[in-house]
């Protein structure tokens, strides 16, 4: 809603991993309606809904690799975006502890993704 208490319609995207669709005002590295915060690729942006204030949620990005959408919770930034699955096919170009993580965090999404579907 916004201040007028209006519905307001967003365009959505789908993690083409998980395939979850995340709801976003603006793609870009800044959105026009909060100047203190620039995200070094360009992201899939959605006003926080949660705060009074003007400010700024990433939901997803372009894999540097392959290009696919991914979300955060399928990403990772590591002086680029890169989708999970690129992190886990190309493990030898990333730091261990991040491919660790990358591996549980893939985990977890889909089995609450299952969990949510069933």
């Amino acid at each position: 809603m916004n201040e007028g208490g209006q519905e307001v319609k967003r365009d959505v995207v789908s993690c083409q991993l998980c395939q979850m669709n995340l709801p976003y005002d603006f793609y870009g590295k800044k959105a026009p309606y909060c100047s203190g915060i620039i995200y070094y690729d360009d992201t899939y942006l959605l006003r926080d809904p949660y705060s009074p204030e003007p400010r700024v949620v990433g939901v997803a990005g372009f894999c540097d690799m392959c290009s696919s959408i991914a979300c955060f919770d399928c990403s990772v930034f590591y002086t680029k975006r890169f989708c999970g699955k690129c992190v886990l096919e190309n493990s030898d170009n990333f730091p261990l502890q991040l491919v660790s993580a990358m591996k549980n965090k893939l985990q977890n999404v889909m089995q609450s993704h299952q969990e949510t579907v069933t």
